[in-house]
This record gives C-alpha cells, structure tokens and sequence, in this order.
C-alpha cells in the first residue's frame, strides 16, 4: 500500500534523525530528569502522535511528497545543530543550575530537531498534508528548551508580580507585617519570595493547556490570544494564594509549614486546582462570546451547524 510505504518511509527519517541529534537527545533527557522545569516534555511528543492520529484521515487524504521542500527544513534543521556545536562554548556561561550541558545550546539543537521533524513529515506527505497538521507538529516547539534570557525574564516577572499580589491579599487578611521588597516579616516569621516561588513549572504546564484547549474548543484566533495571555495574571494569582497560605500557617500554627511540611515542599497539586478553578471558567466564558453558526469538532477544526430536518 502506498500509505503503508510513505509511513515506513517517515518512520525511517525520524530514525535517522535521532542518530544525528542522538547525543543532544540524550542530554535533553538528562536535564528533564534533574530539572522540574522541563518535567512536562516527555508528554509533547506523545500529545502530537495522539493528535495526528485522531486527523490522521484527513491529514493522510491527499498526501503528496514533496522532497525539495522537505529536506529544505530538515537541511535548516542541520545549520542550527551545526551553529549549536560551533557555539557551544559561548553558551556554556548560560549553564542552568550547574547542568553540564548548557541550556542555550539544548536549545539550538533541539530546535534543529524539530526542523527535521517537521521537514520529513514535508518530504513523505507533501504541503497539504502539512498544512492540517500543522498545529501537531508545531506543537513539538514546547520540547525546546526555553532560552535563558527568556526563561529568567519570565521568572523574574512571575517573582515580582506574586509578591505585589501576596502583598495586597495580605492586607486584605488584616495581619499585621512589614515588607521589604521581596521579604515579608511578621511576628513570627520572615519569608522571602524567592525565584522558587514563581510557579515557573506550572506557568509552563497551564500555558501548554491554554494552547490545546484553545485549538480544540475555541474557533477564533483573539480568544485564543487572550486564553493564552491569561495565564500570567492566573499564575500570578495561584502564587500569591500560596505564599498567604503557607506564611500564615507558619506564623499563627506551625513553624513547620515553612521547613519540611508537604504543602511547603509538593503542595503544588492542590494549588494548581486553584489555577484550575479560574482557567475552566475563562474558557467557557471565551466559548460563550463566540458568535454561533460553527462549533470545534473535537479535533480543532470547525464545522458548520447543520440543522436537523425531521
């Protein structure tokens, strides 16, 4: 069969693929073990596969290779691992948290990976087919690791703002404090908002829902806009619940909250269900204000209502 043959024939590139970026791979997989951060980005590859294959007939309809096109990309895909490795050692000041292999250039490489990725997919099934699979391949940008310079802006921006957040719910509790930029004493105790409480981890892990809730259940492109812009303002808010929680607990009840109590240390759960309980709502308010005549099938495409003729 000719399909069977195209999908034994992409299966190969991606094989070859991952002897040529084999060693990157690997150390990309090194860093995902020891750094929280990246703990969401074994499941990208797996969400794509599962979005293909629920397009996979619509996708596959009209498959027509395109080889020039395709190792065009994967050729792009090649300078970026190339210019990775020749920068290698200028990108090591860029090191996070001590990793032997520098971010920066896990993220040259792996973006080159991606390329590769996407320019097989072209080569073995053609522009059209690309074209409806778009939001699944592109999807494999959230396995690149976030730039430095990037990440450590978005940090820094979630630390700030999770402290002016907490500082305006703890006026509103009444308690009496002093603040001092980012240190907030009280009778008891003295707490900081250190870059751990930025809520990098779960900003990244609602930010990544926000996309796929938006491809698959809002039609226009400005909901998904603000749906993905609003998780900074939610993050932001689910940080701030949690400093209160935990320094209030440990000011008025147990001194322990802030040292070795669960909630302190892998509390995340029950605070992201907080984060939770305003994303649900904004989605279905963004769905409501959606003009009707065409509805998500499920699988991020629309199509038009039809009424039903008795």
């Amino acid at each position: 069969m000719p399909e069977m043959r195209s999908h034994v024939c992409f299966a190969g590139l991606l094989l070859l693929g991952a002897a040529v970026y084999f060693f990157p791979i690997g150390a990309l997989a090194k860093l995902v073990f020891e750094n929280e951060t990246y703990s969401h980005m074994p499941l990208i590859p797996l969400v794509s596969l599962f979005l293909l294959v629920i397009q996979r007939k619509s996708i596959f309809a009209e498959a027509a290779r395109k080889p020039a096109a395709g190792f065009g990309v994967c050729a792009a895909g090649l300078v970026l691992y190339g210019l990775a490795t020749l920068l290698r050692g200028h990108l090591s000041s860029q090191a996070f948290r001590n990793q032997d292999v520098p971010n920066d250039y896990l993220t040259l490489c792996m973006a080159g990976a991606v390329a590769w990725v996407i320019g097989s997919f072209i080569a073995v099934y053609g522009l059209h087919a690309f074209k409806k699979a778009r939001f699944a391949l592109l999807f494999l940008v959230f396995s690149i690791p976030i730039p430095m310079f990037l990440l450590n802006g978005v940090v820094t921006s979630l630390q700030l703002a999770s402290a002016e957040a907490a500082d305006i719910v703890f006026r509103l509790t009444g308690a009496p404090y002093h603040r001092s930029d980012l240190v907030f004493e009280f009778p008891n105790v003295a707490v900081r908002v250190a870059e751990e409480c930025s809520g990098i981890r779960s900003s990244l892990s609602l930010f990544i829902l926000s996309i796929i809730t938006g491809h698959l259940f809002l039609r226009t492109f400005s909901r998904r806009v603000i749906l993905a812009l609003a998780i900074f303002p939610i993050t932001v808010v689910k940080n701030a619940f949690r400093i209160v929680t935990i320094t209030l607990l440990a000011n008025y009840v147990d001194m322990r909250f802030l040292t070795n109590h669960w909630i302190h240390s892998s509390g995340g759960i029950p605070f992201f269900a907080v984060a939770m309980g305003m994303f649900i709502p904004l989605v279905w308010a963004l769905r409501r204000t959606e003009k009707p005549g065409t509805e998500p099938d499920g699988k991020g495409m629309i199509v038009p209502k039809v009424p039903i003729v008795r």
